[in-house]
């Protein structure tokens, strides 16, 4: 739950506490509305200096990256995005279902970058048969527009840059 939300809450139990006729039992559904969209019991919860800790599972670099990526998005900018207190469980079920859903995509495309690295770099032996481009999909144009921005390199080039520096 995001700073925002958080002072809103705190200015609708005012209200709620302090507010006159219908103003007061206005505030009363709205608070009580806000509170079970963002998964809090009651309003001691928001009192509590406590933190709640999760460990997420993650293999490798990217996916850290794309974790925390998540959490980002979730948790909000000015969020610490470290820990967050027991009323954001609901975050937790949300990070985790963004970084489920952004990983299975992310490898969908990784496959497509590995198939344009190839291209890009050529890895393929010297009679290997060329395409017939007669019918050229959406995913081979993607692929070939992938490979343009990527930097042709070769073996012989990075010994004779090795070699010119010393």
């Amino acid at each position: 739950m995001d700073e925002k939300t958080i002072q809103r809450i705190k200015k609708l139990q005012a209200l709620a506490e302090r507010g006159v006729g219908g103003e007061k039992t206005t505030a009363q559904k709205k608070l009580a509305k806000l509170l079970k969209d963002n998964g809090i019991n009651s309003l001691d919860e928001l009192q509590k200096e406590e933190y709640e800790y999760t460990i997420f599972s993650y293999n490798g670099k990217h996916e850290i990256k794309l974790l925390r990526q998540c959490m980002y998005k979730v948790m909000g900018a000015k969020s610490d995005r470290t820990a967050y207190k027991p009323y954001g469980r609901r975050q937790k079920i949300e990070i985790e279902l963004e970084f489920e859903f952004y990983r299975n995509v992310f490898y969908e495309e990784l496959s497509t970058f590995m198939d344009a690295f190839i291209q890009a770099q050529k890895i393929f032996p010297e009679d290997a048969p060329v395409g017939d481009y007669d019918e050229f999909n959406e995913r081979d144009m993607k692929i070939a527009f992938m490979a343009t921005g990527i930097e042709r390199r070769s073996r012989a080039a990075m010994i004779e840059e090795s070699g010119a520096g010393e």
